[in-house]
């Protein structure tokens, strides 16, 4: 029996011309470039929420110190001798501060891992754990990336020789006064919460990029109602990682994100009254 069936003619699938090709891969590189820098912005966005959340908690720690310290804020630094194989330094919060010798005044190095058991500081006790310490947009063996404001009354500045009258009395919370003991190291005395004349307007601690958990580095230079920027040493010694901002405390607890060029010199300073212009 004869099929009847009509052979088809062969049809070669057509490609892709150079040309077309060209179109689709500059396509991919235009979305490329709109959606990967919303995708990086989406996690760094997601690294200072978890900034935030743990501020807070460190933020609340101090509180809690302070109602059960009869309204005494955290010192920033003291002698503390207990052996067990720690530095005999406390500060305000933890670590292991016996991974690097003394160094003007100061034990141990926040930037590098620990290799000892971390050393308690005051508000440790409040702490949930020593993970709400370390910041995610800083390298892994970073201790933690928290600064104790150490504005004191021993400090020499510039700026004192413009107000005198704020000579010996800009100082944080945790650092009324400070000084460096007869065994090399520092001391820092704290003051009462009813000292401060606006805890809202008061800065605490913040996000840090330094070896010791404390800073008073804007302290020395001249400046009032807007940081120096002749050099970058000011600004980098902060911690402004996430889009140019710093999770910064409060005085009065609470938590939220700041730039370089918002700082005003009286929010480091427990006294407002010795700023004529305030």
């Amino acid at each position: 029996m004869r099929s009847t069936m009509t052979p088809q003619p062969f049809v070669r699938a057509r490609g892709f011309t150079l040309i077309e090709l060209l179109v689709v891969m500059a396509i991919i590189a235009i979305l490329a470039a709109i959606l990967f820098p919303v995708f990086a912005q989406a996690r760094h966005s997601a690294k200072q929420t978890v900034c935030i959340a743990q501020m807070r908690q460190v933020g609340m720690a101090l509180l809690m110190y302070r109602m059960d310290a009869d309204d005494t804020w955290a010192p920033s630094s003291s002698h503390n001798d207990e052996g067990n194989g720690f530095a005999p330094q406390r500060t305000w919060i933890g670590f292991d501060n016996n991974n690097a010798p003394n160094l003007g005044g100061f034990w141990g190095d926040v930037s590098q891992p620990a290799v000892n058991p971390v050393n308690p500081g005051c508000i440790d006790p409040y702490l949930r754990n020593d993970g709400v310490k370390a910041c995610p947009a800083k390298p892994p063996e970073w201790q933690l990336a928290i600064a104790y404001n150490w504005f004191n009354g021993n400090f020499d500045s510039e700026y004192y020789d413009v107000n005198p009258n704020a000579r010996g009395l800009e100082y944080g919370p945790g650092s009324r006064n400070a000084f460096i003991d007869d065994t090399g190291i520092m001391v820092g005395l704290a003051t009462y919460d009813s000292d401060l004349e606006e805890p809202s307007t008061t800065l605490v601690a913040w996000e840090h990029h330094f070896r010791a958990p404390l800073c008073n580095f804007l302290q020395r230079p001249n400046w009032f109602s807007s940081p120096p920027t002749d050099t970058n040493l000011y600004r980098d010694h902060l911690n402004f990682l996430h889009r140019e901002g710093a999770v910064a405390i409060w005085a009065d607890g609470h938590t939220k994100r700041i730039t370089y060029g918002q700082l005003k010199r009286p929010w480091f300073s427990v006294r407002k009254d010795i700023y004529p212009s305030y």
